[in-house]
């Protein structure tokens, strides 16, 4: 676990509401988009853990995603 971000050393579950399929012709599962596609439409949902600040955080994204510009809406302490 040495040399890895605070976020990258607790395991988490992922959690299902309900199985649902997408329709090809609305779009496609959010797992399957690549990743320069989510960061071109500008919105990246973070479930900020206990620790580091905001601030930290969106450091740690523009690190993660080799951007220049990052930032939080809102208090996320």
């Amino acid at each position: 676990m040495q040399n890895l971000l605070p976020f990258k050393k607790t395991v988490r579950e992922i959690l299902i509401r309900k199985e649902a399929e997408t329709d090809e012709k609305y779009g496609c599962k959010p797992e399957d988009r690549a990743t320069e596609e989510i960061i071109n439409y500008g919105i990246v949902n973070i479930d900020k853990p206990k620790g580091p600040t905001s601030h930290q955080v969106s450091d740690y994204v523009q690190k993660i995603l080799g951007i220049t510009k990052s930032g939080h809406s809102g208090t996320l302490e």
